[in-house]
Order: C-alpha cells, then sequence, then structure tokens
C-alpha cells in the first residue's frame, strides 16, 4: 500500500538532502576551474557509478534487468541530464542563481503530475508551490548584492534540469515505488555510467588528471559532489519520494536557497530584507505543502 503520511524521520531526510544540495552548487563552481563543463558532469556520474558498483553485484539477483530501459529513464532524468546542465549553467552565472532558481522543481513536479500522471493536489499545495516560487523570485530580483551572474540567460538551463528532476521523481513514483532505494540508485547509474566511463577515457581526462593540478583538485571537488550529492543523497531521496509523495520529496529545493545563501554569507556577499521575505515565503510554501 502507497504510504504518504509524513513522519520525524521524513522531515530529518529532507533537512539532511537541503544542507547535501544546498552546498552541492558551490562545488560544482569549484569543479569547473580544472574541468570544462562537459568534463565535469561527465565526472560527476562516472565517479557515482564507480561508487555504486558494488551494490550493482551484491544486489544482482534482486534486479529486473528486463527494466533497463526504465532504469535508464531514471538515470538520465535524474543524474546524467541534470549534471551536464548545471555545469553548463554555471558557467555564466552564479553558484547562488543557480541554487535559487532550483525552487522551481516542486512546481514542475505538480504541473507533471497533474499532465502525466493523474496526480490530484489539494489547494494546500498549489499555494505551497506557488509561495514557495513566489519566495525565490523575489530572492533572485532584488539579489543584486549576490552578484547573479553575466549571463542571466544561462539560468534557462537549470530550469530545464528542474524539468527533469520534477519527471523524475514521478517517474520513481508511478515506476519503482517497491523498489529498494539503492539498487534504484546503482543500476540507474550502471547503464548510464558504462559508456560515460568509456567516453571519460576516450577524451583523455586520466590524462588531464595526472598532469595538470587544477584537474586533480577539480576531481577531488567533483568526487566529494557525486558521493554525497548523488550516492548517498540519491538513496535517500528515492526512499523519502517512496514513503511520501514526489511533491513532499521535491519541497527539499524549498530548503536549498536557505543553504544556498549560508555559503553566499560565507563568501562575504551581503543580505537584503528582501532575502529574508523570500525564505519566509519559502518556508510558509513548505508547510502548506506538508499540510496539503
Amino acid at each position: 500500500m502507497e504510504k504518504t503520511q509524513v513522519e520525524l524521520k521524513d522531515w530529518f531526510i529532507l533537512l539532511f538532502l537541503s544542507l547535501v544540495w544546498g552546498s552541492s552548487f558551490i562545488l560544482i563552481k569549484k569543479s569547473l576551474v580544472g574541468f570544462n563543463f562537459f568534463e565535469m558532469g561527465l565526472m560527476r556520474s562516472v565517479v557515482a557509478f564507480l561508487s555504486f558498483l558494488p551494490f550493482v553485484f551484491y544486489f544482482a539477483k534482486k534486479i529486473t534487468w528486463s527494466r533497463w530501459k526504465e532504469y535508464t529513464l531514471i538515470g538520465l532524468t535524474g543524474s546524467a541530464i541534470p549534471a551536464f546542465l548545471y555545469a553548463i549553467a554555471q558557467t555564466e552565472i552564479s553558484s547562488i542563481a543557480s541554487g535559487l532558481l532550483n525552487s522551481l522543481t516542486p512546481m514542475f513536479t505538480v504541473i507533471f503530475g497533474l499532465l502525466f500522471f493523474k496526480v490530484k493536489s489539494n489547494v494546500y499545495q498549489i499555494l505551497g508551490v506557488s509561495f514557495g516560487l513566489i519566495g525565490a523570485i523575489i530572492i533572485i530580483i532584488y539579489g543584486s548584492e549576490l552578484n547573479i551572474g553575466s549571463n542571466p540567460y544561462y539560468g534557462l538551463f537549470v530550469v530545464i534540469a528542474t524539468m527533469c528532476y520534477a519527471l523524475n521523481a514521478n517517474f520513481i513514483k508511478h515506476l519503482f515505488q517497491d523498489e529498494e532505494p539503492i539498487v534504484l540508485g546503482a543500476v540507474s547509474f550502471l547503464f548510464i555510467g558504462v559508456p560515460f566511463f568509456f567516453i571519460a577515457i576516450y577524451i583523455g581526462i586520466p590524462s588531464k588528471v595526472i598532469n595538470e593540478p587544477a584537474a586533480q583538485l577539480s576531481l577531488m571537488y567533483v568526487s566529494i559532489l557525486s558521493i554525497m550529492s548523488t550516492v548517498v543523497s540519491l538513496i535517500l531521496y528515492f526512499q523519502l519520494i517512496q514513503r511520501t509523495t514526489p511533491l513532499f520529496a521535491s519541497s527539499v529545493t524549498y530548503l536549498i536557497p536557505v543553504v544556498v545563501l549560508f555559503w553566499g554569507v560565507i563568501d562575504g556577499e551581503s543580505l537584503v530584507v528582501f532575502h529574508f521575505i523570500g525564505l519566509l515565503l519559502i518556508i510558509g510554501g513548505v508547510y502548506l505543502v506538508r499540510r496539503g
């Protein structure tokens, strides 16, 4: 039976995911110092694939290999495609702008759920999504002090990435509701990780890492990003979707801007009153989503 009641454990998972994923935008920025966007996106998936590989062998008998297309779909929409999109975006916009735009995910989760998956939403959830979106927009519009970036149009890549995440949340709920999260994560990366691994070798990333100190540093940041923000977090995220709803799980992106702004303060960037207004709207949106 589908479980949708939100428990205290689910809120702890949501908080942990917000902390880890809110820090990922800084790690992406650091990773782009020694890698270009394609190398960075590629290696993010490769490191995650290698980290998940032991679990593939361990759970091999539990895997329904005939569903390889569905597993690949989960890997592409939940990790591979967004990894490249965020990397491209952050070549022109700041990590803070990228993190704030990430708050669009719950909105698309509701929209896609209504359009393609026959998911019913109530007025509280719709208001919650609206409040969270308005809060994120306020932060962006009045965030000039945060150096939003040189080419804001690159933010569209982040918007497309949030659409991928929204589709991914609905796919998991409707295709893999009863799948063990660690199995789902491991197998979804297997089918995208193998070709990416050979592409990385073909374009000479191992040689670049060996010979360039900047690439070595970037690989370290990518590894941290992949293991914490991809491997560990995806297992918890898949579990959260199964335990609750796609909308509740995707509301983690409402909390991410708080963490993103925290890193901005650490970097010496300033905050204005509109940022706090935006954050209050975001938190209010999470409450309404929970009530719904």
